[in-house]
């Protein structure tokens, strides 16, 4: 998030942001991972270092991928992505479908990837609108089963009633990015 984002989340000014982003800067819990671009001035993009991750539980992760292993051991292809496609469906329905213009709904989105532990925003890159992760709180698990995306484009597309392209990247700090079509 930016400073906007954090100063709205945390209802604090931005002036009362920055000192605090600058000691965890100093401390290597957050680093600036980009800029925003928003037709005024630049807005610079913060993430958690790793360092930072240490702070949070990560069990779940490193369950959730075990779990996965084992039923994807016991399920062929298509039973395993009806699986996944059933439990995202299942899980949409925790919340009230999106409404409102295309903005609106992938807005929608974004609340529900952050309620479920995510760091997310809308990015706008050339007429496209993107979901773009910062911190996936399944991390762990998408390090050996990145179709854990496809669980999340199925919530994504199920909630907002928009189709979803998975732009996610993986490896050691995975990131989640969907591009609205």
């Amino acid at each position: 998030m930016g400073v906007k984002e954090l100063s709205s989340e945390l209802g604090m000014t931005p002036n009362g942001i920055r000192p605090h982003l600058a000691s965890l800067e100093r401390d290597n819990l957050v680093r600036q991972v980009g800029v925003k671009l928003s037709g005024g001035q630049p807005a610079h993009i913060f993430e958690l270092t790793g360092e930072a991750e240490l702070f949070f539980p990560k069990a779940y992760g490193v369950l959730l991928s075990h779990m996965l292993t084992e039923i994807r051991s016991s399920l062929d292809d298509s039973d395993f992505h009806k699986l996944l496609t059933s439990t995202a469906l299942r899980l949409a329905r925790n919340w009230p479908k999106a409404t409102g213009n295309k903005v609106n709904q992938i807005q929608t989105g974004v609340d529900v990837l952050n309620e479920l532990g995510g760091l997310a925003e809308i990015s706008e890159e050339d007429n496209k609108y993107f979901i773009q992760g910062y911190s996936c709180p399944l991390s762990e698990a998408t390090k050996t089963h990145p179709e854990i995306c496809f669980l999340a484009q199925m919530l994504l597309e199920d909630l907002t009633d928009l189709k979803f392209e998975r732009c996610c990247t993986y490896g050691e700090k995975p990131k989640c990015r969907f591009q609205a079509l």
